[in-house]
């Protein structure tokens, strides 16, 4: 058991004790401070504690840092593909834009050419859009919209801005079918200039190319000259141009030259036409005979339109007696 006094002198030593640990402990500090501002001691091991550590430092990093590239990857490849759609939708859209400012240009250069056409000639015309082209090879038609309510009838001239380009052939209400003159069943009655031979151009199957068969041989046709309408027929007006020589052939033996000639039409780019109105009638349209036609009897009977029409002369008034005179 512990006398009186023990306990005070057990703290006071405990006390002391302390005091000389934190003496001691504040000396090292203040020797370590010294050592290390003139030896860079500190500096040393710090900077080989954090070679030591950053292996560690890399190896919990990676997995983090691996996950947020593969992620940010991700967004950039996600952002792009999504841009490069959008670009190609753009461009996309840019080309149709494009495509339709380029054919309204066509088609307004066709037009203008139509009206300069339509001013150069007398006829009266009819404009007609293309409907639709026939796709079998050896039957050169199209349809286009103008028909029997438009006062289209069979027969009429169909050209566009640079030549003939066929004629009606077939009249609906609102459509007609125009057989273009390359068809192999057209015949058109034709004059080649400057020499003024007249032949016919037939048809050849081929929209590049008619046939001139009939040409005399000794016809002065050259390569390079140019084939208009003749009139003959009153269907076509004389003077349409409709395509130019490229060939002549006169074979030895032969009773005519032939020539191969390049329509001057655009057949196969047409969007636009002009039909004139200068068609002959058709055959079933004509006016019955009279009476009078009919009958050969009735005909040398009476005198004719033109006897009826024809003055009298001198010599048949100094025929005529006083008796007649009296009678008149």
């Amino acid at each position: 058991m512990n006398g009186p006094g023990t306990g005070d002198r057990g703290s006071s030593s405990d006390t002391v004790g302390g005091t000389a640990r934190l003496m001691f402990y504040s000396l090292l500090a203040i020797s370590l401070m010294a050592l290390d501002y003139r030896g860079q001691y500190v500096e040393r091991i710090r900077a080989v504690a954090s070679h030591l550590v950053e292996p560690m430092f890399w190896a919990v990093d990676l997995p983090f840092s691996t996950a947020e590239r593969i992620a940010s990857s991700w967004r950039d490849r996600t952002e792009t593909g999504n841009r490069i759609s959008e670009l190609e939708l753009e461009v996309t859209r840019a080309r149709a834009r494009l495509g339709r400012l380029a054919d309204l240009e066509s088609e307004n250069a066709q037009l203008r050419r139509l009206l300069e056409t339509a001013r150069r000639t007398d006829q009266q015309f009819i404009a007609a859009e293309l409907a639709s082209v026939d796709l079998d090879p050896f039957a050169h038609r199209i349809l286009v919209r103008r028909g029997r309510g438009d006062g289209i009838r069979p027969g009429m001239p169909v050209i566009d801005s640079t030549g003939v380009l066929g004629q009606v052939d077939q009249v609906l209400f609102g459509m007609s079918q125009v057989i273009l003159i390359s068809d192999p069943d057209h015949a058109l009655p034709v004059q080649v200039l400057p020499s003024g031979e007249r032949t016919i151009a037939y048809g050849s199957g081929s929209l590049d190319r008619l046939r001139l068969t009939d040409l005399p041989m000794n016809a002065q046709v050259d390569p390079g000259d140019l084939v208009v309408t003749s009139g003959i027929g009153g269907r076509f007006p004389p003077g349409l141009p409709v395509a130019r020589i490229g060939s002549i052939q006169r074979q030895p033996g032969q009773a005519f030259a032939t020539a191969l000639a390049a329509p001057l039409s655009a057949m196969d780019r047409n969007r636009f036409v002009l039909i004139l109105k200068t068609a002959a009638p058709a055959a079933e349209d004509a006016p019955a005979p009279t009476e009078a036609e009919t009958d050969p009897s009735s005909a040398t009977d009476s005198p004719t339109t033109e006897d009826a029409a024809a003055p009298a002369t001198q010599g048949d008034i100094e025929s005529r007696t006083p008796d007649e005179d009296e009678e008149s």
